[in-house]
């Protein structure tokens, strides 16, 4: 499981790293005036900018998730061990008074 999730984040850097690869290569290749290119740079970047909280925001989803099905997997597992302990308690009495 702990491999898909960073397989997951692979996967986006990698997309992300491409998508900046392909517009330095676009501005570099394109024939227009220096503001024009400031212009681009700076619309392609707030681009980035948000496509990266959009991803940000989206993985913080998924650990709160997981942290609160990890939490809920724990209170069940505490509340088992209790109930556990409650019934063998109670055996062991039984015994002690029946040797009594």
């Amino acid at each position: 499981m702990e491999e898909r999730r960073g397989g997951g984040l692979a996967i986006f850097l990698a997309f992300l790293a491409g998508g900046v690869v392909g517009a330095a290569l676009t501005f570099l290749f394109a024939p227009v005036s220096g503001r024009e290119a400031r212009r681009r740079i700076k619309e392609t970047a707030e681009e980035i900018r948000e496509k990266t909280l959009d991803k940000v925001e989206e993985v913080k989803e998924k650990i709160t998730g997981t942290v609160e099905e990890a939490k809920t997997a724990v209170k069940a597992a505490v509340e088992a061990g209790k109930e556990a302990f409650k019934q063998t308690r109670q055996e062991l009495e039984k015994e002690r008074e029946a040797e009594s």
